[in-house]
């Protein structure tokens, strides 16, 4: 791999570094919020969360249009690290570990995030089920059969 080339991966690497730094700052105070359940905040991040995903879709189709460019698509970083100008590896190296960290974290608050929006549903569907705000009130079809399921006829009888 040449020097002109191995520029080129240092900068797709340092767009996506920083990319990614700020999306773990996003997540995070998504996290923090989510634990206070702000959802006023948390409905005002949708379109800041869509953005972030379309930017992700849109870094990751300019690396696979560059890397085709420079002649070196498919190939892993591992190996372009080894085919790098001698000067260049220690700098490839720590862009490389630095996105696999930010990656993995951002996986990891994932993950926990899911965990805690699940918990708390399942305590409000839990809280829903034994204040009986669900139960329906018991209804009557016009020959007096209690209706189990459904509803019953809308007939009114008149008087």
């Amino acid at each position: 791999m040449d020097e002109r080339t191995t520029q080129a991966v240092i900068k797709c690497l340092e767009i996506d570094c920083d990319f990614y730094r700020e999306l773990s700052l996003f997540l995070m105070e998504k996290h923090t919020r989510i634990l206070r359940d702000d959802l006023e905040w948390l409905t005002a991040s949708l379109n800041d969360e869509q953005a972030y995903l379309m930017k992700i879709q849109s870094l990751e189709n300019k690396r696979l249009e560059l890397f085709r460019a420079l002649g070196i698509d498919g190939r892993k970083l591992n190996d372009l690290i080894g085919e790098a100008p001698e000067d260049y590896r220690p700098k490839l190296k720590l862009l490389g570990t630095q996105l696999t960290e930010l990656v993995d974290s951002i996986k990891e608050m994932n993950e926990q995030t899911n965990d805690i929006v699940k918990r708390k549903l399942d305590n409000q569907s839990e809280f829903v089920k034994r204040a009986g705000i669900f139960n329906k009130p018991e209804t009557y079809d016009r020959n007096a059969s209690k209706v189990t399921r459904g509803s019953s006829s809308t007939v009114i009888r008149e008087v």
